[in-house]
């Protein structure tokens, strides 16, 4: 009975579940459950890490995290690039969490919360710290900013949210670093290892050779045979190691105005003209005409191009410039101010900064005020009010902020101090909070322009669209969607077919165009020869049709991909046998380089600035292994060869050797710690965790 009860029990629960199902099949559309039911699908991972599936809702909400993040430093100003510093930043964290935590949990490896104070503010700061805090002139700690930091640390929400920003980053760095050192420890090096390296690297020498470089010519007489080649094959298998992949033939349709749009975008700018040149207020006419802000910059005569500065410098307020086609935009100007302004000033100032509240914001704005009125009654309080009330690393020195050059300030602050005189007690408002500044001197003052510029994009007209979306299109059309006819198409019409071989999955652009992952989900979700629909790409400049032309999975290339390939390396490692074979004979019965070189009419060389055995390089004939190693055992004043290299094949002398008796094992043992675990763990983690980065799909 038990029993019965559990399964009518789990049987209700099933018939109300199916029961909601068909009522919301009522109120939601089909589409709607879809999407409810693709939140609960495999299909909707953007990865997989360590056979963990990081699914689209949870990278979505780590990178809304880092979003906010990057926000909050950057004070919300638009900066190119932030959005996809948070999808890396969001993935990298995934990788983190499911590869190197699970390390460093597996031996016990932890960031103590006494470390943790120490590296945030204490004698061993942690580079995080140094990347927020450190000053750029100095590059030493700002203590000011990183103890205002910290003793703020009760803040508001956007407060809280980048100290536990930094505190997890000083603490995954810290870890990170801990990881390593162990590695570098854990590498094992033995004394036989020790003492080769030493010899190698401690001795140089000097060599004379006889070189006879390969033949250019294809050998006949050598053949590859298909059971050497499966040899190779298998032998070199992991050299043949692939990850997925794709190669696409493309082409591309630039969407560019035709020349009725030029025309047209001339008589545009023809027809303001007149009224530009009449206006008595050419900036206030340039801005409400113009695609393109002016620019409220003050010109040197060296800062504008030659035609646009021979008339700033020479026409009056009243002249106009005559319209002229740059680029792609129709451009005309007039100047609308000229002053004599320095080109550089030394100021100082007190900056008091403010949370994104309007509570502090209002404190600040007060304390702002304060400080202005207090100085505007005395001045010569500047540098210690600088000292114990400005947010900047320049409080340290009165507020002084050094000379500095126009435009290398934010403009309003800029502006300040560029139009106003020397000693005048200013305040001003920018992104970084209420500053309280004064010129203190000024360089010698210029003639400079302020130039009105009214400027009209010339962009492709609907017609013109159509046009070129038409031509794309009938390639599709003209192929019925096969690669063989698209190729014959295409050389039919003369028409440039590119190539864009090894196209990741994460790919955002092919060759030079940006915005392409539109393309590269389509070629992903293609098969071998599939031909596309028109795409566009590179921020909607360009069209293109392409065609997938070889898939690549991750694994092995097959051997047939590799076959070319396999038999040009062993039909070179015959041609080189048979070279060294060839001198080999040419040696028998000589005893001397001389004697080697008349016979094969040749002349001995000498080696140029001697050779260190540790290095594959040779100066003067390039990277040769071979050679090198060959030289590292061999005595001096000796004949001996062939060596088949890499350029010919050699026959060589040792002449002289020096030993570096500064080069100790000490030494040896730090290169080869650097060169092997310490950066090989990194990759080595990554591929045995084997991460699928599908966020392309969705992204």
């Amino acid at each position: 009975m038990a029993v019965l009860e559990q399964i009518r029990t789990k049987a209700g629960w099933l018939i109300l579940i199916i029961i909601s199902i068909a009522l919301l099949s009522f109120i939601i559309d089909p589409t709607s459950l879809q999407t409810v039911s693709n939140m609960f699908s495999s299909k909707n991972n953007v990865g997989e890490i360590n056979g963990t599936a990081i699914s689209y809702q949870d990278y979505s909400r780590r990178m809304e995290y880092y979003t906010q993040v990057e926000q909050i430093l950057y004070q919300g100003q638009q900066v190119e690039g932030l959005a996809d510093n948070a999808k890396e930043n969001a993935w990298f964290s995934f990788i983190n969490q499911n590869i190197f935590e699970r390390e460093y949990a597996k031996i016990g490896l932890a960031v103590s919360d006494v470390e943790l104070i120490d590296l945030a503010k204490g004698d061993h700061l942690s580079p995080i710290i140094m990347n927020f805090f450190a000053d750029p002139a100095t590059g030493q700690p700002n203590w000011d900013n990183i103890n205002y930091f910290w003793a703020n640390a009760d803040g508001n929400t956007d407060r809280q949210l980048l100290i536990g920003y930094i505190e997890n980053e000083i603490i995954k760095n810290r870890k990170f670093e801990k990881y390593s050192a162990l590695v570098s420890k854990s590498e094992y090096i033995n004394s036989v290892q020790l003492k080769s390296g030493v010899a190698d690297r401690s001795t140089n020498a000097e060599f004379n050779y006889v070189v006879q470089n390969y033949s250019t010519e294809r050998d006949s007489s050598i053949v590859v045979t298909d059971r050497e080649i499966a040899r190779y094959y298998n032998e070199n298998k992991n050299r043949y190691e692939q990850t997925e992949s794709r190669d696409v033939e493309y082409i591309v349709f630039s969407i560019l105005p035709s020349e009725e749009d030029f025309v047209r975008a001339k008589e545009r700018m023809d027809a303001i003209a007149d009224d530009f040149a009449a206006t008595t207020d050419a900036r206030l006419f340039a801005t409400a005409n113009s695609d393109v802000s002016p620019s409220a910059k003050y010109y040197k005569k060296d800062e504008l191009g030659s035609d646009l500065a021979e008339f700033a410098f020479s026409a009056t307020k009243e002249d106009i410039l005559p319209v002229y086609l740059d680029n792609y935009s129709y451009k005309t100007a007039r100047i609308s101010d000229i002053k004599n302004l320095p080109d550089s000033v030394r100021a100082r100032h007190i900056l008091i900064r403010y949370e994104q509240t309007q509570e502090s914001y209002d404190a600040a704005k007060q304390k702002a005020d304060s400080l202005f009125n207090m100085l505007k009654t005395d001045p010569s309080l500047f540098p210690v009010i600088a000292l114990t009330n400005s947010a900047d690393g320049s409080a340290q020195n009165g507020g002084d902020l050094g000379w500095f050059q126009d435009g290398s300030m934010v403009q309003p602050f800029n502006d300040s101090c560029f139009f106003q005189p020397v000693g005048k007690i200013m305040q001003v408002e920018t992104q970084y909070g209420f500053h309280i500044l004064q010129v203190t001197e000024r360089g010698k003052e210029i003639k400079k322009v302020q130039i009105a510029t009214i400027e009209r994009e010339i962009s492709p007209g609907k017609a013109t669209l159509n046009n070129i979306y038409a031509m794309a299109n009938d390639v599709v059309i003209a192929s019925g969607k096969n690669y063989d006819r698209f190729i014959e198409y295409l050389q039919g019409k003369g028409i440039e077919l590119k190539r864009e071989n090894q196209l990741q999955r994460a790919a955002t652009r092919i060759a030079t165009y940006d915005d392409a992952k539109e393309l590269v989900r389509w070629v992903y979700n293609a098969k071998m020869n599939d031909i596309s629909d028109v795409i566009e790409i590179d921020n909607r400049q360009q069209l293109v049709v392409a065609a997938v032309v070889k898939i690549k999975e991750d694994g092995f290339s097959p051997l047939n991909d590799e076959k070319a390939g396999i038999e040009a390396t062993l039909r070179q490692e015959k041609e080189h046998q048979a070279a060294a074979e060839k001198m080999k004979q040419a040696m028998n019965g000589v005893t001397t380089l001389e004697e080697l070189a008349t016979r094969l009419e040749t002349d001995v060389k000498q080696s140029v600035d001697g050779t260190n055995f540790g290095s594959l390089y040779i100066s003067g004939l390039g990277v040769e292994p071979k050679l090198a190693a060959a030289l590292s055992g061999s005595s001096e004043n000796r004949l001996y060869g062939p060596v088949a290299g890499d350029m010919g094949v050699y026959a060589y002398s040792v002449t002289t050797k020096r030993i570096d008796e500064g080069y100790t094992e000490e030494l040896e043992r730090d290169r080869i710690v650097r060169a092997s675990a310490s950066k090989s763990f990194y990759s080595a983690l990554l591929k045995a965790a084997k991460v699928k980065d599908l966020r392309p799909v969705f992204f």
